[in-house]
């Protein structure tokens, strides 16, 4: 909307001058709001690069999610696409198997990076410095014996996930949790989001496990895909329901 004098505002929201002016000079410290020449106040910069990011956000779950719907259906195991917020694994949007046996997950829910494949597959295209800030920041809690407590005992694991180009959890988070992800990159290679299937109480270096992990790794690149014909090209890479069952079908064999 148009920019507003200390008057209109407060006149429009009801407040006395005095709490508007100190509720603007905070929101200005955050950008948030600016003041222009004039003295009228207007939305920052800041909120409108939070608008686009909430935006780009709501693009990458609308394109990863027949996928995440496809594996579903065909594994019944539970499905995530997450990314790295303020040094933690954030859940975008999560399909829960129904297996008696399962892990559960909120959209929205953060989950520690050095001990879930979500995080490490994240950490392991940082810089090293980065890595060590944050788990400098966060810390690396002992969640079963299998988690690991130093970056000098993680660090060969993120150099095997950069060259195998997957993560895997084993038992590292929760006891019996086998999981796998697959980083998605944006249209400047950088990785962004991790796709990841998650089980319980199942064995890596299996048949089935192979299967699985070859799944994340296809849906992950056509979500990759789908991001970048959105963001070069203005193109939606769309499925319809029979679609889905196409994908699901392929992604069987």
């Amino acid at each position: 909307r148009r920019p507003m004098t200390l008057h209109e505002l407060a006149e429009e929201s009801g407040l006395v001058k005095s709490t508007v002016h100190r509720l603007l000079a905070t929101l200005r410290e955050a950008d948030l709001v600016e003041q222009l020449a004039d003295g009228r106040y207007a939305l920052g910069l800041h909120l409108f690069e939070m608008g686009c990011s909430a935006g780009y956000m709501r693009d990458i779950v609308f394109i990863a999610r027949p996928y995440m719907q496809a594996i579903w259906q065909q594994t019944n195991e539970s499905v995530s696409l997450s990314l790295l917020s303020q040094g933690e694994a954030l859940v975008l949007s999560f399909i829960e198997s129904t297996n008696t046996f399962r892990v559960v997950a909120r959209t929205g829910s953060k989950l520690p990076v050095h001990c879930t494949v979500q995080g490490k597959i994240m950490l392991a295209h940082m810089t090293r410095a980065e890595v060590k800030r944050i788990l400098r920041e966060h810390g690396m809690q002992a969640y079963t014996a299998n988690t690991k407590r130093s970056f000098e005992e993680l660090e060969p694991e993120l150099q095997r996930i950069r060259e195998q180009g997957y993560a895997v959890d084993n038992s590292e988070f929760h006891a019996g949790l086998c999981s796998v992800a697959a980083p998605i990159y944006d249209e400047n290679g950088n990785v962004c989001y991790a796709f990841s299937i998650v089980s319980m109480f199942h064995q890596l270096n299996t048949p089935e496990f192979r299967h699985v992990r070859n799944l994340a790794l296809v849906a992950a690149r056509l979500t990759a895909l789908g991001l970048v014909l959105k963001a070069t090209a203005g193109v939606e890479l769309l499925l319809t329901s029979g679609e889905n069952e196409l994908v699901a079908a392929l992604f069987a064999h």
